[in-house]
């Protein structure tokens, strides 16, 4: 379930009311998705397609889904990507403004 919903990536923070109401919520939306898709051909499924969940072969060895290689899709942190010093040019029209709105300013009659 953690590979599709990424609620389920972290422990939840909230009440056992709260935590219990959203696993059965994915999971009535789990059931639902595979349902739907069980008149779709394994080559066409999207949500769950053949090799994506684990599966027994012939000779009862149990082999790993997609699922298990599949890189986490949450949002990740960045490192600092920038400095925080702006450029030459937006400190060029902060220059302007600041000279137009004080010392440079004068009324037009």
């Amino acid at each position: 379930m953690a590979s599709r919903f990424r609620i389920f990536r972290k422990p939840l923070v909230s009440s056992l009311e709260g935590s219990t109401f959203a696993v059965a919520a994915a999971v009535c939306l789990h059931n639902y998705i595979k349902s739907a898709e069980e008149g779709v051909p394994f080559c066409d499924r999207r949500y769950c397609p053949l090799d994506y969940a684990n599966n027994m072969s012939p000779d009862g060895c149990i082999n790993d889904g997609k699922w298990r290689t599949e890189e986490a899709l949450a949002i990740i942190r960045l490192s600092r990507t920038g400095s925080n010093i702006y450029s030459r040019q937006a400190e060029d029209i902060r220059t302007l403004l600041n000279y137009f709105c004080h010392e440079g300013a004068k009324m037009l009659t």
